[in-house]
C-alpha cells in the first residue's frame, strides 16, 4: 500500500519552484534577510546560485529539514553543559 501512486502523491511534501517549501523557505531567507540587513544586491545571488545545489539536497531527500528539526528538538542535552559550555557529545 505504500508503494501505490495515491499514497505516494498524498504523503510527499508541498513543492514551490520545485522545491520543498522548507527548502524554498530557508533559501529565501538565506539570500534576503542579508539583503535587507545590508541593503547590498549582491546577496540576492545567493537566491540563484543556491537553487541547484538545494534542488539536488531535495531531490535526494525531500524531509531533510523536517529530519534537522527533528534532530534538534528530541537529542538531549548533555549533564556538562553548564561545564563545558554547551552540549559535547565527543567522548
Amino acid at each position: 500500500m505504500e508503494q501505490t501512486e495515491l499514497f505516494l502523491g498524498l504523503t510527499r511534501p508541498a513543492r514551490f519552484m520545485g522545491l520543498p517549501m522548507g527548502f524554498f523557505v530557508g533559501l529565501i531567507i538565506t539570500g534576503m534577510v542579508p539583503f535587507v540587513a545590508f541593503a547590498s544586491m549582491k546577496f540576492l545571488l545567493i537566491i540563484p546560485f543556491g537553487y541547484g545545489p538545494m534542488w539536488l539536497l531535495a531531490d535526494r531527500n525531500p524531509n531533510f529539514f523536517e529530519f534537522l528539526g527533528v534532530v534538534a528538538t528530541m537529542t538531549p542535552m548533555t549533564r556538562r553543559r553548564r561545564v563545558n559550555g554547551g552540549d559535547l557529545y565527543v567522548s
